[in-house]
């Protein structure tokens, strides 16, 4: 088989096996000061309440805080690191319905837990399925932090005929 595209590694689902009943727990990763500082480097986002822990003593958190958004980040690299997509997934379409319930203290460890919510063929693009997902980034203590869905672009599994 001849082409200009290199063959993917594939070791993350197609879109035939994704199904309703199950459900998917990633690897733990513990958020540390480096990474809220190298997240606000990143995006210029250096509010007080990331960066000063001077002025987090006075807030009703105590102390500094994750920046949200790089909870969802976190979100999507835990995932990523299950390879449940590697070699599949074609593109991330849409975060959906992005909840931040709890803060995210620096030493928190957290873990993304995701289920299938439904799934469908692309209307525009053969070989390709659309599966959303329903998501959730839990600490140690078993609270969701943040939750929301997420839907992507699948690889349908090649035909072999």
């Amino acid at each position: 088989m001849s082409s200009d595209r290199p063959e993917p590694v594939v070791l993350g689902l197609w879109y035939e096996d994704f199904n309703e009943k199950d459900e998917r727990l990633s690897p733990g990763r513990t958020i540390t000061e480096s990474d809220v500082m190298s997240f606000a480097g990143l995006t210029g986002d250096y509010s007080q309440v990331h960066t000063d822990e001077e002025f987090c003593k006075k807030t009703e958190f105590g102390t500094r805080i994750a920046h949200g958004l790089l909870g969802l980040s976190i979100a999507q690299g835990l995932s990523w690191r299950t390879n449940y997509t590697q070699g599949t997934g074609v593109a991330s379409l849409q975060w959906d319905k992005w909840v931040f319930k709890h803060p995210i203290f620096f030493g928190d460890t957290v873990r993304v837990r995701w289920r299938l919510l439904s799934k469908r063929e692309s209307k525009s693009k053969p070989g390709i399925g659309i599966v959303r997902e329903s998501v959730q980034l839990i600490n140690q203590r078993g609270e969701v932090v943040q939750e929301g869905e997420h839907v992507t672009m699948i690889r349908k599994r090649p035909r072999t005929d």
